[in-house]
């Protein structure tokens, strides 16, 4: 019998629609994980990765939107003289 708490790349996209409302093609989530930019696999079946459903919820819930740049520091206020 299967984990229950293992999900393919589809189960991992319904569950991300079900916790935040936003839908994601599998391709789109395939390229977050190839750029790191998502958990990766914990597992595969044959050639169907895996993922560990904690991690998914965890970074679903804690991902920022679209259009945050993660790779730009806030520039640093200067002090009034």
């Amino acid at each position: 019998m299967a984990n229950p708490h293992r999900l393919t790349t589809d189960q991992v996209v319904d569950l991300i629609k079900e916790e935040t409302g936003t839908e994601l093609s599998a391709s789109t989530f395939r390229g977050y994980v190839s750029r790191g930019q998502a958990p990766a696999p914990v597992e595969k079946i044959g050639r169907t990765p895996l993922w560990k459903r904690s991690e998914i919820v965890e970074w679903a819930n804690n991902r920022p939107g679209q259009g945050a740049r993660t790779d730009i520091r806030k520039p640093r206020r200067r002090r009034a003289e």
